[in-house]
């Protein structure tokens, strides 16, 4: 394994771009699909998804494939480096630490929802890995030598994903949706409809879901 990747983690970067990409989409959304389909008997659609999971970051994939194939099998070196790479990846990691902690807090989501299945996942797996593999394809992408219209293109198409996937996340922001039903551990289930609307993303949902005629819920006006 070349020294210039992290042991373990750059093996998904060192076989081209198409393999690049495609483990960024097994890890998410692919991985967060199987996560809820498995455990917590949903289908993770654009009702209850969000749309930088769903759309956001398929793009993100795309980025780090088209960073990959600049890099034009070269490993990753000055700020891509492995130094540089590790402290991004602990970053990360930190980030959805705290993330975690400030939407608990500030009740974006109750603690049964930041401890579903696929929220666990996001914070813990998704963050470090896919930031890593951000970093190193893209940072070392858009630094590989070229200046020739197609280079100067695919440079352009790497920032425009990454613009695109923090424009989905401000989106998320402004139009919560479930995002993490409330999950309960000792049957390995989400506990039983309907949810009490305690945070701001249950409310969402409450607000969108369905009646039984197949009408959608009008929220209630007034007090």
């Amino acid at each position: 394994m070349n020294r210039s990747w992290l042991p373990g983690l750059g093996e998904a970067l060192g076989h081209g771009p198409w393999v690049a990409a495609a483990a960024a989409v097994a890890v998410t959304p692919g991985a967060m699909w199987i996560l809820a389909l498995l455990l917590e008997r949903r289908w993770m659609g654009t009702r209850e998804g969000f749309v930088a999971v769903l759309l956001g970051d398929p793009l993100l994939a795309v980025a780090v494939g088209l960073g990959v194939q600049r890099m034009r099998g070269a490993p990753p070196t000055g700020p891509a480096d492995p130094r540089f790479a590790s402290a991004w990846l602990v970053g990360c990691l930190g980030f959805g630490l705290l993330q975690w902690h400030t939407e608990l807090r500030h009740g974006f989501f109750t603690r049964e929802q930041a401890l579903a299945p696929t929220k666990i996942w996001h914070q813990l797996v998704v963050y470090p890995l896919l930031g890593y593999w951000l970093w190193t394809s893209v940072i070392g992408g858009l630094a590989a030598p070229g200046a020739g219209p197609a280079d100067i293109t695919v440079r352009a198409l790497v920032i425009l994903c990454v613009l695109a996937w923090l424009a989905t996340n401000g989106y998320d922001r402004r139009h919560p949706k479930l995002g993490h039903p409330p999950y309960d551990w000792r049957r390995l289930r989400p506990r039983p409809r309907p949810w009490p609307a305690t945070s701001t993303t249950l409310r969402a949902y409450r607000d969108t879901e369905p009646l039984d005629t197949g009408r959608r819920r009008v929220p209630a006006s007034g007090g």
